[in-house]
């Protein structure tokens, strides 16, 4: 229990209070409170918290204590989050990382790819590639540093090129991101490839 309040504490201290105005805000039927909506960045970034359903969540502070949905924070820094519903216990674990390997040979199988369900854009396709491996951030970083910049580059691009042949006739953009964090885009038509990771160089130091 110490251990998750200090990891959450860590995660507020990003906190930015935003001036904006009060919202009433309701738990259960027993009592009402006036809370304060503010904003977190999480390494220089607005995160948007949403339940399991994908709808946006509150971040407020209540009597000087600021209270955010646990689930969105540590999706945020690639952690495990688990409920045991009959001892009504949450839990937040380090992924198990055995499987992970810093090989170009993992690197497709890293992702989950999927077309985004409208694409308003004529002829180009939008794809996102979700890091759905076994790292929490920082061994993310250390895997995504183990790359060259060439290989990050053909890694992608493959991705691009893969889902743009299985769509001929159309442009693909491949939005690369691990949880919150973008970490570049792949672009691909026909025989040319494209990409760009100046957005994962912004947190991966």
């Amino acid at each position: 229990m110490k251990r998750v309040q200090g990891f959450v504490a860590g995660l507020l201290t990003a906190a930015v209070i935003m001036a904006y105005g009060v919202t009433a805000f309701a738990a259960g039927n027993g009592w009402n409170i006036t809370v304060y909506p503010i904003k977190v960045l999480v390494n220089g970034e607005v995160l948007q918290p949403t339940d399991a359903s994908g709808n946006p969540m509150e971040v407020f502070t209540y009597n000087g204590t600021t209270y955010a949905p646990l689930r969105a924070l540590a999706e945020a820094y690639g952690l495990e989050v688990g409920y045991d519903s009959q001892r009504n216990i949450a839990m937040v674990n380090s992924p198990n990382k055995d499987n992970a390997s810093p090989t170009t040979d993992s690197f497709a199988a890293a992702w989950t790819v999927k077309e985004k369900p409208v694409t308003n854009y004529g002829s180009e396709k939008i794809f996102t590639a979700t890091y759905a491996g076994e790292l929490g951030m920082e061994e993310f970083k250390t895997w995504w540093k183990s790359f060259s910049s060439e290989e990050l580059a053909a890694e992608m691009e493959q991705l691009a090129a893969e889902a743009q042949a299985l769509n001929p006739g159309y442009t693909v953009t491949m939005y690369f991101s691990f949880g919150q964090y973008n970490l570049g885009t792949a672009f691909a038509y026909g025989s040319y490839e494209f990409s760009n990771t100046n957005a994962a160089r912004v947190w991966i130091k």
